[in-house]
């Protein structure tokens, strides 16, 4: 039982490698036998069949008509051969495809109808070399090489098979009558067979390799065409890369369609859901275009079909995603606004030639949004025309909605920005307005906690204290939220002038030193021997410093230390190629001399995820000690946009718990006299 149940495991096992195999080669025949122009062969090679099916009975008649009494059985199987040869060239023409089964039973149906050929003129003779021959190589040109594999191994097998029959005894040797049987008597002529079956065996070949030659070049025609239709791909696949705007895209598809994939004009049709409408656009400088609008009448950039034109059935197609075949121009003027006469559109066809019109839906993410419409003057266009248009017109919808999407964009960029310039216009004159009843209020309690006004006592005085501490902080904000806004409206002008950073940075120092006294905090300034002059804006210069020591002393303990690092480089390219520069700058500003400026603490420091927003608007760190400190969050925004103004640069390295460094570069350019 182990022995029964082991072949069959190893049979069933043969039978499954088999099978795999089987489905392997039958791939690869499929593959060999999508041939271009298919139907034009076997249009050439049905001809051909008739041609020999003809000449075979004419030979018939002239030499032996009395076949169908002495051999019958041999012109029935030639004859039902010759209507399967028949039946599978009928189906190939009619469906434009040639698939192993059918290529095989051809192949079959002919070998067998030579083979009764062979059995009359003789198996043993120099008939099964020549007839067999010139079929297997005829296969083999017409249709490759697994056709010739085909047609030699069935022809052996056919062969074989009557050579058993006939030594078998089964199937009579064919033997001419002794007497008269036909017009011409054959013992007279078999001399001069030879002078007769050469020539024709030398023009048959002959002619199989004309014909080779002539579907060589239909092949190399075909690459050729699809390396173009390739390369109209590859145009609208960059185009979609670069993004352009929406009417360059719209010319680049239509050229592209005229181009790589052969129709002499092009149409696409977008839809535009706002106005309701579908509109056309159409290659300008295009001879069909041009005639076209002289023809119907009415320019193509006035014409638009409804979006709910129901009449036009090319239109409902197109909107369930269908790719369509039409060969009347009048199926899509159907509803076209203005409307254009059925004899008009009739004329523009019959005059411009177009007979076919290829339609294909542009969809972008499962939604039609338009078609693409190619219009040919061939009376066939080839599947795999049609496919790379379906294919070409995917990506085309992407390119378009691409386009719009980036047109929108920027319209929408456009009214944010004209919308953030209003808004800067408008808190510059609200800082302004707010500023000046400010100053007076702080001016009158000035004066009133110098007794100008009267004496006071001291919880008046301790009051009037906190109303002027509370408005010169309002104060500070209003003028950092008037300089910012002066910034960003492009108002904001630098006064350059040169002078003794280290002068700035003690006067910084001195200004804040109350506040460096209160936490016992120690600020240290290192700097290089005889340091230049500073070109920059004193004011705002001293503004940008002093932000960041005032940040410095507010988030650094008591006791702790601040230092400040001044360095002057000639050659500067080092400090933009360091780690910490991540904000893009002009390749120009290594070529000057540049301060190197930084600021350094040893306070609580700054988390990881709050590094990237430390210099965002009303942006600050959120931690409890942070915010245990009063601050609006625009110190650190105006201090880089002042640094921006200067064209330098600003950028924060920080260790949450060790301290934080900000470190700026100022290019020092010379100064306009």
């Amino acid at each position: 039982m182990e022995k029964i149940s082991n072949v069959k495991f190893q049979f069933y096992k043969f039978i499954d490698t088999m099978s795999t195999r089987f489905a392997r080669y039958r791939h690869v025949v499929s593959e060999e036998m999508k041939l271009p122009d298919i139907k034009g062969r076997h249009l050439f090679t049905a001809q051909l069949r008739i041609i020999l099916f003809l000449a075979t009975w004419f030979v018939f008649f002239v030499f032996f008509p009395a076949i169908w009494t002495i051999s019958p059985f041999v012109p029935l199987i030639f004859n039902i051969g010759f209507l399967l040869t028949a039946f599978c060239y009928l189906y190939v023409i009619r469906h434009n495809k040639l698939n192993l089964y059918i290529m095989v039973l051809e192949i079959f149906a002919d070998i067998v109808s030579q083979t009764t050929i062979i059995y009359i003129v003789g198996f043993d003779g120099w008939a099964p070399y020549l007839i067999y021959g010139l079929y297997v190589a005829a296969a083999g040109i017409l249709n490759g090489f697994h056709a010739a594999l085909v047609a030699s191994t069935i022809a052996l097998v056919c062969y074989n098979f009557l050579f058993i029959l006939v030594h078998a005894g089964v199937v009579p040797v064919f033997v001419y009558p002794g007497s008269y049987a036909g017009f011409l008597d054959i013992a007279k002529i078999q001399p001069y067979l030879n002078l007769l079956f050469l020539p024709v065996s030398f023009v048959v070949i002959v002619y199989s390799v004309r014909i080779a030659n002539h579907f060589s070049k239909i092949k190399e025609e075909a690459l050729e065409q699809r390396n173009i239709q390739l390369t109209a791909l590859n145009h609208i696949g960059s185009t979609i890369r670069r993004v352009m705007h929406v009417q360059k895209v719209i010319d680049e598809v239509l050229k592209a369609v005229i181009q790589g994939l052969g129709f002499e004009v092009c149409i696409l049709a977008l839809m535009n859901p706002e106005e309701k409408k579908i509109r056309f656009y159409l290659p300008e400088g295009n001879y069909y275009t041009m005639r076209l609008e002289e023809i119907l009448g009415v320019k193509y950039s006035d014409m638009y079909l409804p979006l709910n034109a129901r009449n036009n059935s090319a239109y409902m197609a197109i909107r369930r995603n269908r790719v369509l075949v039409r060969n009347n121009f009048t199926e899509l003027t159907f509803g076209i606004i203005p409307d254009i006469p059925m004899q008009a559109s009739l004329r523009a066809q019959k005059i411009l030639g177009f007979r076919k019109f290829v339609i294909t839906p542009l969809v972008a993410e499962q939604k039609v949004i338009g078609a693409i419409i190619g219009a040919s003057k061939k009376s066939y266009v080839e599947d795999h025309v049609i496919d790379t248009l379906d294919n070409f017109a995917n990506q085309a919808a992407l390119a378009i909605e691409s386009s719009e999407l980036i047109e929108v964009l920027e319209e929408k960029n456009k009214q944010l920005m004209e919308a953030n310039k209003v808004k800067s216009e408008f808190l510059a004159i609200m800082s302004h307005e707010l500023r000046t009843p400010l100053n007076a209020v702080i001016g009158y309690t000035e004066a009133m906690l110098d007794n100008v006004l009267g004496e006071l006592n001291k919880e008046q005085s301790h009051s009037l204290k906190e109303v002027l501490r509370n408005g010169k902080n309002l104060l500070e904000l209003i003028n950092s939220i008037l300089d910012l806004a002066k910034i960003e409206s492009g108002k904001m002008e630098l006064s350059l002038d040169e002078f003794n950073i280290e002068d700035i940075i003690s006067d910084v120092k001195s200004s804040l030193k109350p506040l460096l006294d209160k936490k016992k905090q120690e600020l240290v300034v290192h700097t290089q021997e005889s340091m230049p002059f500073f070109s920059a804006d004193a004011v705002k210069f001293r503004q940008i410093i002093m932000n960041l020591i005032g940040n410095a002393i507010k988030f650094t303990d008591e006791n702790g230390e601040i230092d400040v690092f001044l360095e002057y480089h000639i050659k500067s390219r080092e400090l933009y190629e360091t780690d910490f520069i991540h904000e893009k700058f002009s390749s120009d500003l290594v070529k000057y001399p540049a301060f190197y400026i930084r600021v350094r603490d040893n306070g609580v420091g700054i988390k990881e995820d709050d590094i990237s927003g430390i210099f965002e608007l009303f942006k600050q760190a959120d931690s409890s000690f942070t915010r245990s400190h009063q601050g609006t969050g625009l110190g650190l925004a105006l201090t880089k946009q002042l640094v921006l103004l200067h064209d330098g640069i600003i950028a924060v390295q920080s260790e949450y718990g060790k301290g934080t460094e900000f470190r700026m570069i100022f290019p020092q350019k010379p100064m306009e006299r």
